[in-house]
């Protein structure tokens, strides 16, 4: 784990001032999460604005690339998929880093200590390796589990297999194991870049860490993640709405057609993909601002499992008294 004069010198801009350092309960993860937030929004946005931008770069780039294609040969069509597969790939990694650097800036700003957005990225490129394999063989497992599920639909769908009841046992077992099995994971992340565990051991980790306290872990992060994705959704439904609407007004064209083209675009025109664009820029402009807030809570449940099971309030207190 970094010691606390790994980023000694150097700050955001901004006084660190550590959270209170003692067991929370939902509320008080909530009021930290918000808290260090709005402390720190100025970090936060600098490292999210490197995922809008690179987000809208390529989703442009995917789009206009759509629209020239558009009644092309197969061969144009193949170079757009070409195309858009290695513009997603490198959206994926910067998506990585980012998420690896708000990982690592919750944790550093919750114990108050000085960093920066360029420390974050180092950070992450540091220990990227670790980090991405965990959260692959993360993605792997849990995905694994829940393949039985579309299996046993598909059957069922194509009549091949009628048996309803087998179905729905087998469907919720395996909703059961891969919901178990993600929620013991959960802190992998933290785990990888904050501890420097190695992938394997990211995981291990983190199931040490949950080990005890399933249900409490796993309430506190479906209530992040509710809270997140309701504002999230509302903010972006309501935005969209409204421009969706000021296009209605101010053009010629059907109301419903024009509503549509602005919530669920084609690209078969430059029209469309002027809305496409719009949507995108205020779609990606919600996300970036609303991603810390859920890496935040997870870091903040995170740090309240260790407090509880390891006494790390106690271990911080005597580390940073003077000797």
């Amino acid at each position: 784990m970094l010691q606390s004069n790994d980023s000694s010198g150097l700050n955001n801009g901004e006084e660190p001032a550590a959270a209170s350092l003692q067991p929370m309960g939902f509320n008080d993860i909530l009021d930290n999460m918000f808290s260090l937030y709005r402390n720190h929004f100025r970090l936060f946005v600098t490292i999210c604005s490197v995922y809008f931008i690179c987000g809208f770069v390529v989703n442009l780039l995917i789009g206009c690339a759509t629209v020239s294609a558009t009644g092309a040969g197969e061969f144009n069509m193949l170079m757009l998929a070409v195309v858009t597969g290695i513009l997603s790939l490198i959206n994926t990694v910067v998506m990585l880093f980012v998420i690896g650097g708000l990982v690592f800036v919750s944790a550093q700003v919750f114990l108050g200590k000085p960093i920066t957005a360029g420390m974050a990225f180092k950070q992450t490129k540091r220990r990227f390796w670790s980090f991405f394999f965990s959260n692959l063989l993360y993605g792997i497992v849990v995905i694994a589990l829940i393949v039985p599920n579309v299996i046993l639909l598909g059957l069922l769908v194509s009549g091949i297999w009628r048996s309803l009841a087998a179905i729905l046992v087998v469907g919720i077992i395996s909703v059961i194991a891969a919901l178990f099995v993600g929620v013991c994971w959960i802190f992998c992340s933290q785990a990888a870049l904050f501890e420097e565990k190695s992938a394997v051991r990211a995981l291990r980790r983190s199931n040490e860490l949950v080990k005890g306290g399933w249900w409490r872990v796993f309430g506190m992060m479906i209530g992040i993640f509710l809270l997140v994705f309701f504002v999230q959704s509302i903010l972006q439904f309501s935005l969209l709405f409204v421009l969706g609407l000021s296009q209605t007004m101010g053009g010629d064209g059907n109301s419903l057609e024009m509503l549509q083209q602005m919530f669920i675009p084609q690209l078969t025109t430059w029209d469309e993909f002027i809305a496409y664009s719009i949507r995108n820029f205020v779609g990606l402009a919600i996300t970036s601002l609303m991603l810390p807030v859920g890496i935040i809570g997870a870091t903040m449940v995170y740090f309240d499992q260790r407090i509880r099971k390891e006494g790390f309030d106690i271990e911080m207190r005597a580390t940073s008294e003077p000797t």
